[in-house]
């Protein structure tokens, strides 16, 4: 590595580390205590980045940010921190994931935003008095205290986008209000969508993961748990003065612009098609050749893949701590005890054939109501729920011929 590119590799890093850490913009504030007061030149901003190309950061982030240029004082609130370690993805998969708020040095933020993971950034200014102002900053100092700091995070209804928007109903009162506007309701699933089709294998994951639950119409309050919903929310919004209600934003920058991402070629759904095909030709083959299957190791990591998904849905279902991942419908298909057959489907007993059936008929029922149940499910996963009751029935079929 040159000397060059050392330098910009240790520069990332040390974005990375500030931006997640803070600063000593944090050590400031805190230090001045309870009766810190911003001057009359301070400002309050909701900032919103736009999604990234991680799983955590697919579906964009909002801070608030503190700017009083007389103290010096310039930090952005961060509800969406959390610790990365070796049982992070047991935590998140059982629901038992804390976030915390901390407190960073906003530059700093932004160029770890703009420099390192380049998303778009955009600040709205909002138009508070000096005793919301100051209600607001006190508020957010006393979340920001270590016995405060952490909650217990919830993808829909509790996370670094519902923080900001309660405590500033907190703070506000009965002097915010938003301004109606025409609203389609639209599942929370349909919400999701757009910001996880640049990533099709995520989609689809998100798709099988998410049951019921999600599949309900939510209010326009509720589609505020992603970030620019709240910013379109916020921009529509109005605070009380004495002379009268106004825009609660007073103005709007963009402090950071970037390309949006574009949507990928949905591939798991065309490589689970061509999977059809290929495992419904061979059937085909073997049902005119009237013998038999013996393609074993097929059906094996086809049953086997299936029960594995069931295991993890039941998981998500039945133990995880998650409100949004049961019921879940993909069970109908998607069979814990598929993982077992996998490994006795060659034996010829009147158990194994009944099994093979009961398999056959339910993923096929399923395969046909696909489109008229009350989950939506991904058209992509439809060709293996097809396969399944393809193969199902050959297993039964071979064992009759036998």
């Amino acid at each position: 590595m040159t000397e060059g590119r050392a330098r910009r590799a240790l520069a990332v890093v040390a974005l990375a580390v500030a931006a997640c850490a803070g600063g000593a913009s944090f050590a400031r504030a805190q230090a001045a205590g309870p009766g810190f007061a911003l001057s009359d030149g301070a400002t309050v901003s909701l900032v919103t980045v736009a999604p990234g190309g991680d799983v955590y950061n697919r579906f964009g982030h909002t801070g608030v940010r503190v700017f009083d240029p007389a103290s010096g004082l310039d930090v952005l609130y961060n509800y969406g921190t959390f610790r990365f370690d070796g049982l992070f993805v047991f935590r998140f998969a059982y629901g038992a994931l804390d976030y915390e708020l901390s407190v960073q040095e906003y530059p700093r933020a932004v160029a770890f935003y703009r420099d390192v993971e380049g998303r778009t950034t955009v600040e709205q200014r909002l138009d508070l008095d000096a005793r919301q102002r100051q209600a607001l900053f006190e508020a957010l100092e006393t979340n920001a205290r270590p016995e405060n700091a952490t909650y217990r995070y919830d993808f829909l209804f509790d996370n670094c986008s519902t923080r900001p928007r309660d405590v500033l109903e907190r703070v506000l009162g009965p002097a915010l209000r938003y301004r109606p506007a025409a609203y389609r309701p639209a599942t929370f699933r349909a919400i999701l969508a757009p910001y996880v089709r640049p990533a099709p294998l995520l989609h689809t994951g998100i798709d099988l993961a998410l049951g019921l639950p999600v599949d309900r119409r939510a209010t326009q309050r509720e589609t505020t748990f992603l970030p620019d919903y709240l910013f379109a929310l916020l921009n529509r919004a109005e605070v009380r003065t004495p002379e009268g209600w106004r825009p609660l934003v007073a103005r709007v920058d963009t402090v950071v612009y970037a390309p949006a991402r574009r949507a990928a070629f949905p591939w798991p759904g065309w490589a689970l098609a061509a999977l059809f095909a290929a495992g419904a030709g061979v059937t085909l083959r073997d049902v005119v050749r009237r013998r038999p299957s013996r393609h074993v190791w097929m059906d094996r990591a086809l049953f086997g893949a299936a029960g594995l998904a069931g295991c993890v849905l039941a998981f998500l279902w039945l133990v995880s701590l998650h409100d949004v991942t049961g019921p879940n419908l993909h069970v109908l298909w998607a069979w814990p005890t598929h993982l077992a057959f996998a490994f006795v489907l060659r034996r010829r007993t009147r158990a194994v054939r009944r099994y093979a059936l009961a398999a056959a008929v339910v993923s096929g029922a399923t395969a046909l109501a696909w489109f008229a149940l009350p989950q939506a499910l991904p058209v992509a996963v439809l060709p293996l729920v097809l396969l399944l009751a393809v193969r199902a029935l050959a297993l039964w079929w071979r064992g009759e011929a036998a």
